[in-house]
């Protein structure tokens, strides 16, 4: 008998510790697997705010120039500038303008200074940081020919040059703004031509200092690119202005650069994996492309820092895993052993509790295992069932005693909600009725209505809480309560909402939220304004007895979000003009098929009902959801609320 109970306890420990293994290495892959996806979703946040403020900073800075370089093309255009004394007002737009470290004006030929081809007043920043002053133009320097002369000549706009040394200092990388300036050619029907273009400089070292500033991680980096993906900032210098992805993607043979230099030029701004070739190991890029320039602003983060702590953590829990799983193997199998010896004697005496003997005692097992602890139990169990009979009698009579309390829930919601409108005080007539059938004892819906400065404007109402249940109709009361105390303060309903909202999102830790439809009807003239806080829109049936949606501002639901606006609307009711205000628990009512009442049913019945009074049109309604539901469970609960205005010298109907 021995080896049978050997090989139990074997299979057991077997079964055992290959699930758990199982178990271990499928969660911790997947747990890798999320932690990964978290890191990568987390590293792309921080890097596209980098990005994103790294550009907003460069952007700033070349506006700026740009800005400053319209603003003098304007100036020269309107005239008044002497062409040879430029130069204080040069060194006064290169002083003022941050990012500028050189201004310059170039004229067309003889358009300065008669008879002189060349004129080009130029100020820059000297190596010191003092003001120095050339004059551009000459058989060695025709800046006719240049790029940041001729395009915006030709076109007529600003344009953005590509880096290049500047012309004062060889040595000194810089991108010029260029824009043209036009000047009277003298005809009389006063038409302009080309006078010439404004220039002003901005180092690129002032610009990557600002790239070479973004710190990601421990080696991760800030990169600029031109339009043509030409290495402005990175880390290799031997690249910088003279390779661009293109280049290198022809030096190198590696078609994933001339990839991602498409790529960076097609989108505006997007995270990716960068190209191995470009740092040596695996690495993520976020980019941001200017508007003007067309260069990119991004960062690098290496694949080694991003996801490094997360395989060392793994890596060291799989050694710690697996040799648990050893020591664990062999403590089942020691403990299987002992669980194996004292079944037999359980399973006899269950046997025994199974068919009915309650007086079967349990084997004397005193271990405080969990073989002891199963006899225990089935002794306990024995016991239990004779309790059973009594148990279950108690049982009953605490679930008639909730039901009870359930109803006198129920009775106290209801009673919240106005039973009837007093009218006899009001010089102008009007109908209203309102029906209420919550989807359990007690429900979230609610109507409300009275009526407002002295008698004369009558407020009315429906709401659908989130839930259902006890909860809904505590949050239902109180939301019942602050419209009706904010109310009598303010008379705009738009406000109202407002005010009640800012209330109910107060400690809402539940998250519960209430769709609210109001108006107050003006009882004299007949005007009548709403407000609508996410609820469904109202149907209104005119003089001529047509009846059609009141459109509405639909507004978010009370309770979400704190200090949101709700508009109110002004609409006018004709005397014999009526309203329809339900919850969705109507046109969301459910057959057994699962097709819904739906809005076209509602609006056809809403028709049928033309002439009826307010509190057969209620009924109705109520009745026709009853039959199309059929058999099927209410699902939601269900209002409507019925309103005929009479008007101020009408008859009640």
């Amino acid at each position: 008998m021995h080896a049978p109970s050997k090989s139990l306890a074997v299979r057991l420990a077997l079964v055992t510790v290959v699930t758990v293994a199982t178990i271990f290495f499928t969660t911790s892959g997947l747990l890798y697997y999320m932690v990964r996806d978290i890191m990568l979703d987390h590293a792309e946040h921080q890097a596209r705010e980098l990005s994103r403020a790294t550009a907003g900073r460069i952007e700033a800075s070349l506006n700026e120039v740009a800005g400053s370089g319209r603003t003098l093309a304007a100036s020269l255009t309107q005239g008044g500038h002497d062409p040879e004394a430029m130069r204080p007002l040069l060194e006064s737009i290169t002083t003022n303008t941050a990012a500028a470290q050189g201004a310059a004006i170039t004229w067309e030929p003889e358009a300065a200074i008669p008879g002189q081809r060349y004129h080009g007043p130029f100020v820059y920043e000297g190596p010191d940081g003092e003001l120095e002053y050339i004059n551009l133009g000459g058989d060695d320097f025709d800046y006719f020919t240049r790029d940041w002369y001729q395009i915006p000549a030709l076109t007529g706009e600003a344009f953005w040059a590509d880096p290049f040394a500047s012309a004062a200092d060889p040595d000194r990388l810089i991108t010029t703004f260029s824009t043209p300036f036009s000047m009277a050619n003298g005809v009389a029907d006063g038409t302009e031509e080309l006078g010439g273009i404004v220039t002003l400089d901005v180092e690129l070292r002032r610009l990557t200092e600002t790239v070479d500033a973004v710190e990601v991680l421990d080696s991760g980096f800030g990169f600029l690119l031109s339009g043509q993906t030409r290495f402005i900032s990175w880390p290799n210098s031997d690249w910088i202005m003279r390779e661009s992805l293109f280049s290198l993607a022809q030096t190198l043979d590696e078609p994933e650069l001339r990839e991602l230099g498409r790529m960076l030029q097609r989108q505006e701004e997007g995270f990716s994996r960068l190209p191995k070739a470009l740092l040596d190991e695996p690495a993520r890029l976020y980019h941001v492309r200017l508007p003007d320039p067309d260069w990119v602003v991004g960062v690098v983060i290496p694949e080694r820092e991003l996801f490094g702590d997360v395989l060392r953590v793994m890596h060291l829990v799989l050694i710690i895993g697996s040799v648990g799983f050893l020591i664990l193997l062999g403590a089942i199998i020691a403990i299987s052993r002992g669980i194996t010896r004292p079944l037999k004697g359980l399973v006899t005496s269950a046997g025994e509790i199974a068919r009915g003997n309650l007086d079967q005692p349990m084997p004397p097992i005193r271990s405080q295992d969990e073989i002891g602890e199963l006899a225990r139990s089935f002794n306990d169990m024995r016991l239990s069932l004779k309790d059973y009979i009594n148990d279950l009698t108690a049982t009953t009579a605490a679930k008639e005693r909730i039901e009870s309390e359930l109803k006198i829930a129920r009775n106290i919601q209801m009673s919240f909600l106005p039973r009837r409108l007093e009218l006899s005080r009001m010089q102008a007539d009007v109908d209203l009725h309102a029906d209420l059938l919550p989807a359990r004892q007690v429900g979230g819906d609610l109507y409300d209505f009275f009526t407002m400065q002295g008698d004369r404007r009558l407020f009315f109402a429906v709401g659908d809480v989130s839930d259902k249940g006890v909860p809904a109709a505590l949050f239902m009361a109180v939301t019942k309560t602050l419209v009706k105390g904010i109310a009598e303060q303010e008379p705009d309903p738009g406000r109202i909402l407002e005010r009640v909202n800012n209330e109910l999102c107060l400690n809402n830790d539940s998250g519960m939220f209430v769709t609210y439809l109001c108006g107050i009807l003006d009882l004299d003239s007949g005007e009548l304004v709403m407000a609508n806080a996410g609820h469904n829109p109202p149907l209104i049936r005119r003089v001529d007895g047509t009846a059609e949606w009141l459109k509405l501002a639909p507004g978010l639901v009370l309770g979400a979000m704190e200090d949101m606006p709700y508009a109110t609307q002004h609409l006018h009711l004709a005397p014999g003009e009526e309203l329809l205000l339900y919850t969705d628990g109507v046109t969301e009512a459910a057959n057994p098929a699962q097709d819904l009442f739906g809005e076209d049913r509602l609006i056809r019945l809403y028709g049928e009902l033309k002439g009826r009074a307010v509190g057969e049109q209620t009924a109705a309604v109520m009745k026709a959801v009853e039959e199309f539901a059929g058999e099927a469970d209410q699902a939601d609960d269900v209002t409507v609320l019925a309103l005929h205005f009479v008007g101020p010298a009408g008859g009640r109907t």
